[in-house]
Order: C-alpha cells, then sequence, then structure tokens
C-alpha cells in the first residue's frame, strides 16, 4: 500500500506540481489583494453619500449606452469605493471604479484584455479558471481534488510508524546526505500544516463547482414576475430605501433590475456576518414603485445556504478574521515551500541513483 501512495504521490507531484504551485503564488498575491489593489489606485476617497453617488451612477449608467450596468459591487479595500460592471453587447465587461460620491478613480477590463484589468484581477482570474471560463473552473477543481488526495497521501506516508517519536519527527536533524535531509524537512512541513493545507484547499474546490445548485441553496426572492418597462424609481432613492432598513451597514453588492427580475437586490454586511466585504443580508426594492419587496437578514437564511456561505470565507480565512487570513498566507508559503522541497528531493535521488549506477559495457566482437 505505501508503495503505491509513494509513486502516486510522486507522479502526480510531477505532473501536477507546477500548477499547484501557481495556484500557491495567485493565492497568496490575493489575500490581501483588495487593500493592495486600492492603495496603488490614486484619486478621490470620500465617503458614501447615496444621493450624489446614486446621482453619478444614473448619469454613468445613460452615457455608456449600449452597455448595460448590471451590477456594483464594493471595493474589498475602501469602504469608500465601488466597481461599477458595464457588460457590453459583446459580453464583455469594463469596472469603473468610483468613491463614495461618484467621483472617477480607475476604468479598466475586467474578464478580458489581460494584463489590461490589472495585477489582482489578472491573478484572481488565472487562480479561479486559468483565464478559460467554466471549463477552467472544473479543470482547476479536478486538479484540486488531486491535490486534495496528494496531501492526504502524504500524511499516510509521513505518519510515525509505532515507536517513532512525534518530536523526532517535527524536529528533524539536518546532518546526513542531501537527500535524507531534504526528506526529514518535506515530512515535518507536511506534517505540520497538511490539516490547515485540507481545509483551505478543500474549500477552494467547492467554488468551482455549482455546490449551491447540489445543496439546494436558493436565493431569497419574491414572487415571481416580468416587467419590460424600465425602471421608474432611481438608483439612488432605492438605495436610500435599503440603506435606511440597516443603517450604518456597508454596501456590499448591488444588482440592477432587470426583465426577468424588476427590482434592486441591494446587498449589505451586518455586523457578526463571515464574508469581510461582501455580506448576504438583502433588501430588494421595486424598480416600479419603490416598495420593499424582501428584507432578509443573513443570520434568518437557511442553514444550508449558512454552510455554503462559508466556505468562501474559509478558503480566503475572512472567516476567522485577519489572523484566519495570515494563516492562508502561511499556508500558501507552505505549499510552494512543500513543492520546491519535494522537487529537489525527487531531482537529487534521480541524480544519486545515475551517479551510482555501474557504466555498462558491450562485448564487442571481431570477425
Amino acid at each position: 500500500m505505501r508503495s503505491f501512495l509513494r509513486t502516486a504521490h510522486r507522479y502526480l507531484s510531477l505532473t501536477f506540481g507546477l500548477l499547484w504551485l501557481l495556484q500557491a503564488a495567485t493565492g497568496m498575491l490575493l489575500v490581501f489583494r483588495g487593500e493592495l489593489d486600492d492603495a496603488m489606485l490614486s484619486g478621490p476617497d470620500k465617503p458614501l453619500s447615496p444621493a450624489a453617488f446614486g446621482s453619478a451612477v444614473t448619469r454613468m449608467a445613460a452615457e455608456r449606452v449600449p452597455a448595460t450596468l448590471t451590477f456594483i459591487l464594493a471595493s474589498e479595500g475602501s469602504r469608500n469605493r465601488f466597481d461599477l460592471l458595464f457588460e457590453d453587447p459583446d459580453g464583455l465587461t469594463r469596472s469603473v471604479r468610483v468613491d463614495g460620491e461618484g467621483r472617477l478613480v480607475a476604468d479598466r477590463p475586467r474578464d478580458h484584455g489581460y494584463p489590461a484589468p490589472g495585477l489582482f484581477q489578472t491573478a484572481l482570474d488565472l487562480h479561479e479558471s486559468m483565464f478559460s471560463g467554466q471549463r477552467g473552473m472544473w479543470f482547476v477543481g479536478i486538479s484540486g481534488l488531486l491535490l486534495l488526495s496528494n496531501l492526504v497521501a502524504g500524511v499516510i506516508m509521513a505518519w510515525p510508524a509505532r515507536g517513532q517519536t512525534w518530536y523526532r519527527v517535527l524536529l528533524p536533524v539536518t546532518a546526513g546526505p542531501l537527500p535524507a535531509s531534504l526528506f526529514k524537512w518535506h515530512r515535518a512541513l507536511g506534517l505540520i500544516l497538511a490539516a490547515f493545507g485540507t481545509v483551505i484547499v478543500a474549500t477552494g474546490v467547492l467554488q468551482e463547482y455549482p455546490v449551491d445548485d447540489w445543496m439546494g441553496v436558493q436565493r431569497p426572492e419574491p414572487a415571481a414576475r416580468t416587467s419590460p418597462l424600465p425602471p421608474a424609481i432611481a438608483f439612488g432613492d432605492a438605495l436610500t430605501t435599503a440603506l435606511g432598513r440597516h443603517p450604518g451597514a456597508p454596501i456590499a453588492i448591488v444588482e440592477m433590475p432587470g426583465t426577468d427580475h424588476p427590482w434592486y437586490r441591494i446587498r449589505v454586511r451586518e455586523d457578526g456576518e463571515s464574508r469581510r466585504v461582501f455580506g448576504w443580508t438583502s433588501v430588494l426594492v421595486d424598480a416600479q414603485d419603490g416598495s420593499i419587496l424582501l428584507d432578509k437578514h443573513a443570520t434568518d437564511l437557511p442553514l444550508n445556504a449558512k454552510i455554503y456561505n462559508s466556505f468562501y470565507s474559509i478558503h480566503t480565512g475572512e472567516f476567522f478574521g485577519l489572523g484566519g487570513r495570515f494563516l492562508v498566507l502561511a499556508v500558501g508559503l507552505w505549499l510552494t515551500t512543500m513543492c520546491v522541497l519535494g522537487f529537489m528531493l525527487w531531482w537529487t535521488r534521480r541524480k544519486a541513483r545515475t551517479t551510482i549506477r555501474p557504466p555498462q559495457f558491450r562485448m564487442v566482437t571481431t570477425k
């Protein structure tokens, strides 16, 4: 059994190691991407003024026709900045970052023209889908499942045998040949953070598949209806109405009205939610008469929705606050180190076998 695990562990690592190394590197870059991205963008940073913000958003939406404003996302680095997502008729999206009064900060592609969307958005799309949309997400998910199996196999092989002390395993001596030292440290580091790494990789894999559908998670919705009419209620008024129900709660995501959903879906983040920015408390405001169709606090969501909503925040460490985010950063460094040590171990062993292999002579006969 151990022989099979050792062979599978080795060849899976050699086949997918570079991809796993790339996932670890981009994951580390993304841990504090919101703060870093906003810090790198100079420009206005005024707090939210619903009236001024709403007026500016309405004006920009009219100026950018035929592009359609579909979503407004809170910036992950500043409570005073927001991304307006404009979808062109060809399906490509631009992200326009503005401050709380609607003044322009940045205007850049979101899902095309890499690396024009910026370092962090490029890293995010590479990390999630390898720039290949849904197919890329399935591929990344499969590689994540293989990484999970490799982590489990590594733990089984590294687990101390009966009579071996954990102290000697986790604090190995460095004396001896290089391959032996590499093996000891690869084993020790693998055991130290394998549990955390397994949880973070597993919750990352869950982001690549429609797990919410499999779990039966449904968004809070009012009675189904459609409307061919354009919104009669201005965005600024709808925003003021929603924020009036949750004073002081920052905006998370706004979904603009559409033919099949003639309402503003305004999500805010209330205290106690596991997400750092993108809370799940939702207010739906009718786009025709301004009435509140639904007001659902995140704490009132069903259990399956709460479990599903926690996966992303666990994967990014947000679930455990600032310390959790540093832990995710440490796991990224750990996975990078494990990939490098594993390759060095394979290479030194291979080189050693080649060195000690006796030369092969052939008998040469003459006629």
